[in-house]
């Protein structure tokens, strides 16, 4: 009978963990669609290292972040701790006013060619959450804090029977690791992941190797959206067809509606 018992008690909180994680992915897709409405500026510092572990390199480089229309567009403000010179200055204000000169100027028939990737996008990504509960066997370990937030601490190992669709399925069966779910929110607070095999992580043409530790943070903004605000990425990867030991640190700020108390200032062509 105690078998028994301790079976149905962990099959009900490996549903329970499936309810909460389901929950948390529907309210994600709700985050990404307002994404589109806010600005923000990112900074991303890029460690490299040498074999024995020694920092080899530090770049640092500020961004600030909009959209356009569904395009995202970013402006370079700041570069390894100095502001840009005036030239530079210029010459990224130019750059940024023929991206959105472009926009504005586009056919009818370009402007839904582009519509049409970036909703494509958005698909795969809405896809890929969906596929989060078919790709992992869900254990709820219990409560712990983020950030002065009660939170489920819920981990997640690959299902070998696994077949995903989506573009990200692939790397889903190459991961494992814990999420950190607001309990009152059902919004993921922290995700921690850890690499089992290679995997490709376009946004900055990497393939990380096994071992790769991938940390994200997420928080409230406005009191409406859950926006990232910091990721770490600490790997032996291959950057454009080179191995190196890497890390990088992405940290969000100044976020603010785009659209509301923000102006995007063109230069007259």
């Amino acid at each position: 009978m105690w078998l028994i018992l301790c079976l149905a008690a962990s099959a009900l909180a490996a549903d329970n963990a499936r309810d909460i994680v389901r929950e948390a992915m529907e309210r994600d897709q709700r985050n990404l669609e307002l994404l589109d409405t806010y600005m923000f500026e990112r900074r991303t510092l890029q460690h490299t290292y040498e074999k024995d572990g020694r920092l080899k390199k530090t770049t640092e480089e500020i961004h600030e972040v909009f959209h356009v229309d569904g395009t995202e567009i970013e402006r370079l403000i700041r570069k390894d701790g100095k502001e840009l010179t005036d030239r530079e200055k210029a010459a990224e204000q130019r750059r940024i006013d023929k991206v959105i000169q472009k926009i504005r100027n586009e056919s009818p028939k370009d402007r839904a060619k582009r519509r049409g990737e970036r909703e494509k996008d958005r698909e795969e990504e809405k896809e890929a959450r969906r596929e989060v509960l078919d790709a992992f066997d869900f254990q709820l370990l219990g409560e712990e804090p983020v950030r002065g937030r009660e939170c489920w601490k819920i981990t997640g190992q690959p299902r070998g029977d696994f077949r995903g669709k989506g573009r990200r399925a692939d790397q889903m069966k190459k991961v494992s690791g814990a999420v950190w779910i607001d309990k009152q929110t059902y919004e993921l607070v922290r995700m921690n992941l850890d690499t089992k095999d290679t995997i490709s992580f376009g946004w900055f043409l990497l393939r990380l190797q096994p071992g790769a530790q991938i940390r994200l943070e997420q928080q409230l903004i406005n009191q409406e959206v859950w926006l990232p605000v910091a990721i770490d990425i600490r790997a032996d990867a291959r950057v454009l067809g080179k191995m190196l030991r890497v890390g990088l640190e992405m940290t969000y700020d100044k976020f603010r509606k785009f659209q509301a108390d923000s102006q995007l200032i063109v230069t007259e062509q």
